[in-house]
């Protein structure tokens, strides 16, 4: 009779410097409710967490003034983790940060332990070193990128050893993004446009800024922007000095941070993503179309992965500006074939439920 393997009982730890509101803490946070869910004892290794989010079902442990990035912290962290993993006979250590990779990877892999590295962006390395020191993140058992896009740019510019690279794109919690609740728009005498990135330098809200002034004299439509600022760094005000320059200060409406993402949704009639760096992912797109949203974006990385998928029509290259207002008034004209086909479009690609699903099968095969 052939002998047939027994399959280990998994005990995960994941590991993170911060659970905070992106997209990677969001993709931590849903792995382990789901492990949770289908009673897999799991564990998150953090230096802090956002207070205002929902953590209450998860078991965190926390780094007191300890940082991961530290090289005088890693002996205690170390003692730390050797702690967590005897008390709870951890079996599975999952890494999704350069700074942990590059401290612990080889540490963890010496413990007989299955390591598990995950990919999130291209990131950006000017040097040798700094090369040197994302690559610990391929030092993974099992790697998984969040996009073929990521993946792609690994297997052209690192060295991978006939390591193979799992593709498991982040998912969008469709049972908070439904459009169930959403506003009705029917008695409003304008569009809503939003932007719900967070404000920075690459996320190209200067290049947004500036196309929705050229907007405003060519545009059929009536139209508010939404866009989503503290007012606070140097950034940000650059931003609120354009607006007040072009005079465009009565379509922009600001409005604060929120951990209630949405709100902001519920209340738009189109979204907009303008990186001018290709984003790894680009959560916002999928997030949108799970709220039957129509929602256009950059011609590149994550963003036209997800909407080549789609409708491809969507997609506008980020330095044209009649790319852009034909992409717009595209996605406008045809709100209502969009939004009939789009959330189904999520639930079968980029759920929450199909990246965790995804995700805990290279868990259970790293451990056969």
């Amino acid at each position: 009779m052939a002998h047939i393997k027994s399959i280990k009982k998994l005990v995960c730890l994941q590991i993170i410097p911060s659970m905070d509101i992106g997209g990677v803490e969001t993709g931590i946070r849903d792995m382990s409710s789901y492990l949770t869910n289908k009673n897999i004892e799991n564990y998150v290794l953090t230096q802090k967490s956002n207070n205002k989010l929902d953590n209450k079902n998860i078991n965190i442990h926390y780094l007191d003034n300890l940082n991961f990035k530290n090289i005088l912290h890693q002996k205690r962290i170390k003692k730390i983790i050797r702690e967590l993993i005897d008390r709870y006979q951890i079996n599975l250590i999952h890494i999704s940060s350069r700074a942990p990779a590059f401290f612990l990877a080889n540490w963890i892999k010496k413990r007989n332990i299955s390591l598990i590295t995950s990919l999130h962006n291209t990131y950006r390395y000017k040097n040798f070193l700094k090369k040197y020191y994302i690559s610990f993140l391929l030092k993974g058992d099992k790697v998984f990128a969040n996009s073929h896009y990521v993946s792609n740019h690994f297997y052209k510019n690192f060295s991978l050893k006939n390591k193979r690279i799992e593709i498991i794109p982040r998912g969008t919690d469709t049972d908070y993004f439904n459009s169930e609740e959403k506003h009705n728009h029917e008695a409003r005498e304008y569009l809503n446009i939003l932007h719900p990135s967070r404000i920075s330098s690459w996320k190209g809200h200067d290049v947004f800024i500036n196309y929705i002034n050229r907007l405003a004299d060519d545009t059929k439509y009536n139209f508010m922007v939404t866009i989503v600022s503290n007012h606070n760094n140097k950034y940000e005000k650059s931003l609120d000095r354009s607006i007040k320059n072009l005079e465009i200060s009565h379509r922009i409406n600001f409005v604060k941070p929120t951990t209630n993402v949405k709100e902001l949704y519920m209340d738009a009639d189109l979204v907009v993503n303008s990186s001018i760096r290709p984003e790894g992912f680009g959560r916002t797109i999928c997030e949108a179309l799970s709220m039957k949203i129509p929602v256009i974006a950059p011609n590149s990385g994550g963003t036209k992965e997800q909407l080549e998928k789609f409708d491809n029509k969507l997609l506008y290259e980020i330095n044209n500006y009649e790319s852009f207002k034909q992409a717009l008034y595209y996605a406008l004209n045809n709100r209502n074939n969009i939004s009939n086909t789009s959330r189904d479009f999520v639930l079968d690609n980029y759920s929450k439920n199909v990246m965790c699903s995804s995700q805990l099968k290279v868990y259970q095969s790293s451990l056969i």
